[in-house]
């Protein structure tokens, strides 16, 4: 049975289109409850203004909603952003050190071999199978391998370019930690939640101060529940930043 983590993980890998259409329900349930919130009010109370509150009420509920969405979406957007720039960096390194070890200059035919096994190692284990969120052992034999090459670099070519050597392969090494840590923690199921319940009763707070006027609530209530799905939907087809694995090829790193 999966957890909540997982559903969510789950959700936020589907295509665009299912989960516009998941949180359109979500906001159709939301505008359903909160509509029915007035409706029962206004119908069974004969003095309805003893129950509506003030109309500046709503602002501080709305607000601390705007401050949640925000913060959310910022670390949303932060992990994209990380998850990209890792991307990046590990391509560059695996090039540079292709180039150090080539014919060209230290002409080490075996790094070749061991950078081609750790590239495909994580295509079709990390990438593939596992979408970046378990660490493949195949992976992390063929970087180990690349340490070794490191070493021996270090042994027979002391200096400047084994300190290079050992940079590159550091910056081999961190960028897949990277790559890992944000597939396995992109998803913050707990801030999601938090963020849909208040959105929840910052709908509430709506119908609340539109007790005595149901036609406008109503209409303040769509316009609120289509808002808030565009928002939702805007940050759920981002917040797994390797959604889309076939726009980020680890094969490309081999140039």
């Amino acid at each position: 049975m999966r957890t909540a983590e997982q559903w969510a993980d789950y959700i936020f890998g589907l295509s665009a289109l299912t989960q516009f259409a998941i949180f359109t329900a979500h906001g159709l349930v939301v505008f359903g409850l909160s509509l029915g919130l007035l409706t029962l009010f206004n119908a069974r109370s004969k003095q309805i203004t003893q129950w509506m509150p003030v109309g500046p009420f709503f602002a501080a509920i709305s607000m601390v909603f705007a401050l949640f969405l925000a913060f959310h979406a910022a670390d949303i957007w932060t992990h994209k952003r990380e998850a990209e720039r890792a991307f990046l960096q590990a391509g560059s390194a695996i090039k540079r050190f292709g180039e150090l070890t080539g014919p060209g200059q230290l002409n080490v035919p075996e790094a070749a071999v061991a950078v081609r096994r750790f590239v495909v190692a994580v295509k079709d284990e990390e990438w593939t199978k596992h979408r970046n969120q378990k660490a493949s052992d195949t992976a992390e034999d063929a970087l180990r391998d690349l340490l070794a090459l490191a070493v021996r670099i270090a042994r027979d070519t002391p200096g400047p370019v084994a300190a290079q050597a050992f940079a590159l392969v550091d910056d081999i090494a961190r960028t897949r930690t990277d790559r890992l840590w944000i597939g396995q923690n992109h998803t913050e199921f707990t801030t999601w939640f938090a963020v849909l319940l208040i959105g929840l009763m910052t709908h509430l707070a709506v119908a609340a101060v539109h007790l005595d006027r149901p036609r406008a609530g109503a209409l303040a209530l769509a316009l609120l529940a289509t808002t808030t799905t565009i928002a939702y939907w805007s940050l759920g087809v981002v917040d797994d930043p390797y959604r889309h694995l076939d726009k980020l090829d680890p094969m490309s790193w081999l140039g």
